[in-house]
């Protein structure tokens, strides 16, 4: 009968979780795509508190006056910057639409052409039949890249089209996150000690110790990945100074910080400018990039496990398994917040706020010889 019990137990205890994992689930992939703008306007919110703390318990400033100063000098930070990205992301992106078929016509086909000759006098040395293939074959090469080269100059302004028309939508979302953070961060205090009368002292207690969890975790979090960016860049750096790069530094940085990105990464870089360099005929420097984009990936793969699992306390299987799981579930947002996930809730339990993991029991002493013979 006990053990019955305790099976009974385990089964409603999986399936406990497997809701509670179902939910968060369903809460990050649909919900928070609806309210996206007052999910943001919390966060900022809730990054403005030191500041208007400071102002307010160190300096003696009135609260909504300090609110007011750290509002906007926050949005006019942060608009600046998101306004400058924006702006040279759509400026690069036309560019490099624009330059596509030029960048084909005067680079890539020359190459290809190069490369396809070569080709063709060794299969003429080798056997008639195998040229006679190799050069029905090339038109064929040609005529399927030049297609593919208009069809990807056509869907890129299709994208960017289409991102231009959602752009009222997305200004109009925007503005009501910032709306939102004014009103927010005006009546945090009242706010927030409204939604805690509401709770449990338990769960208010778990509340509190996730959101110091959540603090310290992304700290450590993000101290991982400025070790695993000045890795990579020290990498990037060498490898372009092995094959005699000019502004090597700068390209380096910019690589090493596209390469946290797991859309971007630094193969998005590496791999194209090694296939073109290698086509134009400068063989060592393309061997070399190529190298490197190789180098750069499997000690990517290998440090980022053990490094931000040793940042955040988990262990590198576990945190390799998070990024892996979370990035086939979430996508971009995933890899990153996954593993964060895991590390709060292994924060929590350590401190006995929740009890989701058993504990290692530590080993019985032995008792010294002389107490054993009494």
């Amino acid at each position: 009968m006990a053990e019955t019990n305790k099976r009974k137990r385990v089964i409603v205890n999986i399936i406990y979780w497997a809701l509670i994992a179902a939910l968060v689930y369903m809460v990050f992939k649909y919900l928070i795509g609806l309210i996206w703008p007052f999910f943001l306007a919390f966060i900022f919110s809730w990054i403005l508190r030191p500041a208007i703390r400071l102002m307010t318990e160190k300096w003696r400033m009135r609260y909504n006056l300090s609110a007011v100063i750290c509002l906007i000098l926050f949005f006019l930070i942060v608009g600046g910057i998101v306004t400058a990205i924006t702006v040279k992301i759509i400026s690069s992106a036309s560019d490099a639409v624009a330059t596509i078929p030029s960048l084909y016509t005067d680079t890539i086909e020359p190459a290809l052409e190069n490369g396809l000759e070569k080709v063709e006098e060794l299969a003429q040395r080798v056997s008639p039949n195998i040229y006679s293939m190799v050069d029905d074959s090339f038109a064929n090469i040609v005529s399927s890249i030049s297609s593919a080269v208009a069809q990807f100059s056509v869907k890129a302004v299709t994208v960017i089209s289409g991102w231009v028309t959602k752009l009222p939508s997305r200004l109009l979302s925007a503005v009501i996150c910032v709306i939102s953070t004014v009103f927010m961060t005006m009546d945090f205090p009242r706010m927030t000690a409204f939604v805690l009368r509401q709770i449990p002292d338990k769960t208010k207690r778990i509340i509190t110790e996730t959101i110091d969890s959540l603090k310290s975790v992304v700290v450590r979090f993000g101290k991982g990945y400025v070790i695993i960016m000045g890795i990579t860049f020290a990498e990037i750096l060498l490898g372009l100074l092995a094959v005699r790069q000019e502004n090597a530094v700068l390209i380096a940085a910019a690589i090493a910080v596209f390469d946290i990105f797991p859309v971007v990464g630094a193969g998005m870089v590496l791999a194209p400018w090694a296939i073109i360099t290698l086509m134009s005929g400068a063989y060592a420097k393309g061997a070399g990039l190529l190298a490197l984009w190789i180098i750069v990936i499997v000690v990517r793969q290998i440090i980022e496990p053990k490094i931000v699992g040793r940042s955040v306390g988990l262990h590198p299987l576990v945190t390799l398994m998070s990024m892996f799981v979370g990035t086939k579930l979430f996508g971009g947002v995933g890899l990153f917040g996954l593993p964060i996930t895991c590390a709060i809730v292994k924060s929590l339990n350590d401190g006995d706020i929740i009890h989701v993991l058993k504990k290692e029991e530590p080993a019985p002493q032995e008792e010294p010889e002389g107490e054993k013979s009494l």
